[in-house]
């Protein structure tokens, strides 16, 4: 007995639930294997969905007035912890 005609004719006694469970699983088990068969196809290089961070940072300060500018901090990266949560300014 081959294994398709095992599992029909276990579908066959088996109740709706557990029918109803095996088709769930059985599709989900096809689709699946359909996206890794289209995964490992070769395919054209992935379009870069997100921007690297530095045009990010350069396209955001870009629109940032003169006057705001010139009021950050120089030592912004050297003294964080001061500038977002108020501890003592580090040596």
């Amino acid at each position: 007995m081959t294994a398709r005609e095992q599992l029909i004719q276990e579908i066959a006694q088996a109740p709706d639930f557990l029918v109803e469970e095996v088709l769930d699983f059985l599709l989900f088990s096809k689709q699946r294997r359909e996206q890794n068969i289209s995964v490992s196809e070769p395919t054209s290089p992935p379009e870069q969905k997100s921007k690297p961070i530095w045009v990010i940072f350069e396209e955001s300060t870009s629109i940032l007035p003169e006057e705001v500018i010139s009021q950050l901090p120089v030592d912004g990266s050297a003294q964080v912890d001061h500038y977002l949560y108020g501890t003592p300014k580090q040596e």
